[in-house]
């Protein structure tokens, strides 16, 4: 918890390393994982680095200078071709864990892979990388060679395909075209088309004119007439786009005709599904003929040559085609599937293997890149500077010299801390599942400085309760606190959407605030809309038998079962159920939430400058604590934490025994004084504490504390004696802070300077101090009003549970009350659904997301502005890839 409070403790050092174990040195380093390198080049480019011919090799043969892909591109291209390979046979690439226990000796046979190609000696990291490089080159050669052979296969088995497909269906045309001209050959193809007689152009009909005699016309179909045709097959999606362009093209002369193909045909190169359709087209004339080829090369239509079995001698040609097609497709798919069970069997070898080798190259990257980073100021050195984590200094030492030692370079390095000045450090904690998702809350915010209070712990506490504040309800909360539950059953870290990665970071941070909402949802006793008769009600109303139970009247009283104040008249958890069927239940729990929320707001407000004066002793900025921390605290508690205390004192006072006091009874008040019915109350009350009541009355809060600031000393409805001067001596205290924090800090800062430079400092110090004056300025503003306009937005926790309970409401009684009152179970059934998806929908959802958006705001506007300057520096460590997820 102390690592979380404040940043670990961080050293700036200095490392000097012997360039021959310098490789071995940063990999020890990265898996170490506490170290951020500072880069010492900052004057070179990227390709002016020293390293740079590691990760972009260039060969230098003779004078001329060959310049090659980059070699580490060229490697994770060749794993990217391979994992879409594995990927497209459905195959689960074992994970990087699993190579990590691999390489620490779990499996046997994976270690003997890993010492050909993970384990890395100090002198062989581009021997590994050759390696590597070797294997992947041999294996992408095995897997291309497959691919295009499975492509050419698949291509010329598709063609097949489709070309029995065009036999079938092409007979079909034929028999159909006959049938046609045996029913009437006087012009069939004029009557589908509707063709038109010869124009002025010269453009014929398909058929004769049918004006002729009908002998003419048998003659000419049978002798003349002979149709050409054109075969095919074609997308499916293309098939109005061709047919239009048939029609517009050929002016109508010619017959198209299509067919559904059986079943969908899978693209030799993309490996998609298409759904296609083998067309027809009859025609006459040879321009026609080119016009009709010309069209299905622009649309990627196959055509195929399907022979008239209807022509005399050619009726048992085409069964002898089909029965000589389906052989080949036989035989095709038998090789294919060959090529496939190879593909199959090399992805399986490669799966096992790919996120091992993926992690290597990941790890070399890594380690190259943070060596372009060091200095070689010395031939055969190398020096870094860094930032590292004080408690793993010692360990990073050990590692260097391990890592010289193997290499018999013992004495050649050395890690030693910089002199100050440093510096800004950076910003670093430890965290864990549970902590991780809050201290992302925070820094999205903005990083803490470091050494700074991290708001996350506090957070980690208030952020789900307040969540709860606003969404409290056990159904609802009980929905959010199984979904969270169910988060850590599943396996959704490794998934590649990163809105279900960010979902299942905050598996904690969702059960927390399902928790929370039903703990809150109990005090409110509120369950979907309904309250809950755990425990038997304190008020008995007048007409009823037991409890709750029973109907009476509207508008009938209800009193309570024992005295004011006793353990009985107590309920005995959250609030009695009898006030969520009183007529005036809004006016209560409008009074009770927007009460708890001014006490949250205040005490997270107060418990943000507390924190502020903590880090003001910490650094030993005293000036702060006494010139801004005491006179914010002062004015807080002089005016809000006031307003606090006067909400718990209401709650406290037994204004029954109060009023009682105020009445006249038998012309004699409570103290036995004379009085009269007309009497104002303040006469007739016996405390006298002043003001139209005497303090009989229950005051109206929001009045109070109006007047505190717009009529000072005057309270019309005290509630303790002296109220009106004790609130005019917290007015003028909390006004005397003001200028305290406006003027305080700038002239301590004047006579500060003055003092040490005796006047020196001339311009620059004047201007310097009132540079400071003005941001006091703006801070003092800001503090004051904020105050104001921060309790006001916690009232927010108020609207937006009387929003949620009150749609509960409107919910249950519009859709699942009006279903029950018509007494029709199919209604019920429909309502009880709709009920559901506008539950699901609105408020486990919009609302949810609502209520989660508002307690975000709480925390970074009103709660961390107090004390949280969020302009630290995140500490990024330099880490290999030891594994991936």
């Amino acid at each position: 918890m102390s690592s979380w409070w404040r940043s670990r403790d961080m050293k700036y050092v200095s490392l000097i390393f012997s360039e021959d174990a310098a490789h071995e040195c940063v990999h020890s380093l990265g898996r170490l994982g506490s170290i951020q390198f500072t880069d010492l080049n900052p004057e070179q480019t990227p390709f002016q680095r020293r390293y740079v011919g590691f990760i972009k090799r260039c060969l230098i043969q003779g004078p001329q200078l060959y310049y090659q892909r980059p070699r580490y591109d060229e490697l994770e291209r060749k794993l990217r071709f391979m994992g879409a390979e594995i990927n497209a046979f459905g195959l689960k690439r074992s994970r990087a864990s699993e190579a990590i226990q691999a390489e620490l000796g779990v499996d046997a046979r994976f270690v003997q892979i890993l010492c050909t190609f993970f384990i890395v000696s100090p002198r062989s990291g581009a021997t590994l990388l050759d390696s590597l490089e070797v294997h992947l080159e041999r294996y992408e050669h095995q897997l291309l060679e497959l691919k295009s052979c499975s492509i050419q296969l698949t291509a010329k088995y598709n063609e097949k395909i489709e070309y029995r497909e065009c036999l079938e269906k092409g007979k079909v045309f034929f028999d159909t075209a006959v049938l046609l001209s045996d029913h009437d050959v006087s012009n069939p193809i004029s009557k589908v088309t509707g063709a038109s007689d010869p124009g002025e152009d010269g453009t014929q009909p398909l058929l004769a004119d049918d004006r002729a005699a009908p002998g003419e016309i048998k003659r000419s179909v049978e002798l003349d007439m002979k149709f050409s045709s054109v075969v095919g097959v074609l997308n499916m999606d293309e098939k109005m786009r061709f047919e239009r362009m048939l029609f517009r093209s050929t002016r109508g002369n010619c017959l198209a005709r299509f067919a559904d193909v059986s079943r969908p045909i899978t693209d030799a190169i993309s490996g998609k599904a298409e759904n296609k359709i083998v067309f027809i087209v009859f025609f006459k004339s040879e321009v026609i003929a080119t016009i009709v080829n010309k069209i299905c090369a622009a649309f990627g239509a196959r055509q195929y040559p399907v022979p008239d079995h209807t022509a005399p001698g050619d009726t048992g040609r085409l069964d002898l085609i089909v029965h000589e097609l389906s052989s080949e497709l036989a035989d095709a798919r038998e090789v294919l599937l060959k090529n496939r069970e190879l593909r199959l069997a090399l992805c399986s070898r490669l799966m096992q293997h790919h996120a091992g080798w993926q992690m290597t190259i990941e790890r070399e990257k890594a380690v190259y890149h943070a060596l372009n980073l060091f200095r070689a100021d010395v031939s055969g050195m190398l020096r870094a500077e860094g930032w590292i984590v004080a408690s793993s200094e010692a360990e990073a030492r050990t590692l260097i010299a391990r890592s010289h030692a193997a290499m018999d370079l013992a004495g050649a390095s050395m890690l030693a801390t910089v002199p100050l000045p440093w510096p800004s450090p950076p910003t670093f904690y430890d965290t864990n599942d549970f902590t991780r998702a809050f201290q992302e809350f925070v820094d999205t915010y903005g990083v803490p400085r470091y050494k700074e209070i991290n708001p996350a712990p506090f957070t980690a506490v208030t952020f789900p309760f307040l969540f709860g504040m606003m969404y409290g309800d056990i159904g609802h909360g009980t929905c959010i606190l199984l979904f969270g539950l169910y988060l850590f059953l599943s396996d959704s870290v490794n998934s590649k959407d990163e809105m279900t990665r960010g979902i299942y970071t905050a598996r904690y941070m969702l059960t927390m605030m399902g928790a929370s909402a039903i703990y809150v949802g109990a005090v409110y006793n509120d369950c979907f809309s309904l309250a809950l008769a755990l425990f038997d009600s304190t008020y008995r109303w007048q007409g009823a038998q037991d409890g709750l139970s029973g109907r009476v009247a509207s508008g009938v009283s209800a009193n309570m079962t024992a005295s004011y104040g006793t353990a009985s008249n107590v309920y005995p958890f959250g609030v009695d159920p009898a006030w969520h069927v009183s007529e005036n239940e809004l006016l209560f729990f409008n009074s009770m939430k927007m009460k708890t929320a001014v006490i949250f707001g205040v005490v997270q407000m107060t418990l943000g400058i507390l924190l502020k004066g903590i880090n003001a002793l910490y650094f030993g900025e005293y000036a702060v604590f006494f010139l801004e921390f005491l006179p914010m605290l002062v004015f807080d508690c002089c005016l809000f934490v006031y307003m606090v205390i006067l909400i718990f004192a209401k709650w406290a006072i037994d204004w029954n025994q109060r009023q009682l006091m105020g009445t006249c009874t038998h012309n004699m008040t409570y103290d036995g004084r004379p009085c009269t019915s007309t009497a104002l109350l303040k006469d007739k009350c016996a405390l006298k504490y002043g003001g139209d009541s005497g303090g009989c009355a229950p005051p109206n809060l929001i009045n109070q504390l109006i007047n505190i600031a717009l009529n000072p000393g005057a309270v019309d409805e005290p509630m303790y004696p002296g109220q009106g001067s004790t609130q005019s001596v917290l007015l003028a205290i909390a006004f005397l802070c003001v200028p305290t924090l406006l003027f305080g800090k700038p002239m301590y800062s004047y006579f500060e300077k003055h003092n040490a430079h005796d006047g020196a400092a001339g311009n620059s110090g004047e201007h310097s101090v009132s540079e400071e004056f003005i941001h006091q300025c703006i801070e003092t503003i800001e503090f004051v009003l904020g105050m104001v306009s921060n309790t006001a937005s916690y009232l927010r926790l108020w609207a937006l549970s009387l929003a949620h309970s009150e749609l509960a409401q409107v919910f249950w009684k519009k859709i699942i009350l009006a279903a029950v009152g018509a007494n029709n179970g199919i209604f019920v059934f429909a309502s009880y659904s709709i009920f559901a998806v506008v539950t699901i929908a609105v408020l486990l959802a919009m609302d949810l997301l609502e209520c989660f958006l508002h307690a975000l705001r709480l925390h970074w506007v009103e709660f961390q502005n107090k004390f949280y300057k969020a302009d630290g520096i995140r500490f990024a460590p330099f880490k290999v890839a030891v594994s991936r997820s």
